[in-house]
């Protein structure tokens, strides 16, 4: 399978695989950042098998922005969850959002008004899936990490370890979380070649970009924010997303 897709502020391996992760309190904000319903070739449709799980011991609700690639986010679903339960979807995108194409979840915990709830305990999983071309069953997946948005306080960030060569392409996603446009600079090295590339990102959206340059087998890839405000995540809480300030 000929797909290499590396994230903002993540790493993201090949082929399918079980997401590990440890145990943890649970977060009040949380980051799916690749997820949708995107037709592939050979007959492949992708969608996101998604689980949320609200570890409070009280009943919890649960705002999902959409972020859509290349234009602001403005439509999200809420949700309640039971205490100590979960819920799981496996086309979440298109059964729960009500969306299609590609884009990032901005996964929320509020109050019954709807405001940011620091009491919170959420966790999540996510892949992306499709049936396998031109079989009746089994399916082809990735799984991406998901993040905790109180664990985003940089202006750069990096990705080290991927390839790009005549098995494996590289994209690189931007996530961003600011209600205003930002930009940034994604720099690949590989080997003692360094490829760089500015791109602008509407607030509240994502936007995936293809590296194009030499081939190599240890890239390191780099992602700074150059905005003159050097805003990586908001300063003031968007109004659909009860989101807490922060500084970065």
């Amino acid at each position: 399978m000929k797909r290499s897709l590396c994230f903002f502020l993540f790493l993201v391996s090949t082929g399918a695989q079980a997401q590990l992760s440890t145990e943890r309190a649970g977060s009040s904000q949380l980051l799916i950042a690749a997820a949708g319903a995107v037709t592939g070739a050979n007959g492949t449709f992708f969608r996101s098998d998604i689980t949320v799980i609200n570890y409070r011991d009280a009943d919890q609700k649960i705002r999902f922005l959409w972020l859509p690639q290349g234009s602001t986010g403005t439509a999200f679903v809420d949700m309640t969850l039971a205490k100590a339960t979960g819920f799981s979807s496996e086309d979440f995108v298109t059964s729960v959002l009500m969306q299609s194409g590609l884009g990032s979840i901005l996964v929320t915990a509020v109050t019954a008004d709807g405001q940011f709830d620091i009491l919170g305990k959420l966790h999540a999983t996510a892949r992306i899936w499709s049936n396998q071309p031109g079989l009746s069953s089994g399916t082809v997946s990735q799984t991406f990490p998901i993040i905790a948005i109180n664990d985003i306080n940089s202006t750069r960030l990096s990705i080290l370890g991927q390839r790009r060569d005549d098995r494996y392409r590289t994209n690189v996603g931007i996530v961003n979380l600011n209600p205003d446009t930002q930009t940034f600079q994604i720099a690949v090295q590989s080997d003692s070649r360094i490829e760089t590339v500015p791109v602008s990102v509407p607030g509240l959206s994502m936007q995936q970009f293809s590296m194009t340059g030499p081939a190599g087998s240890n890239l390191q890839v780099a992602v700074t924010n150059t905005t003159a405000t050097n805003q990586g995540t908001p300063t003031t809480p968007p109004a659909t997303v009860g989101r807490p300030s922060a500084t970065s």
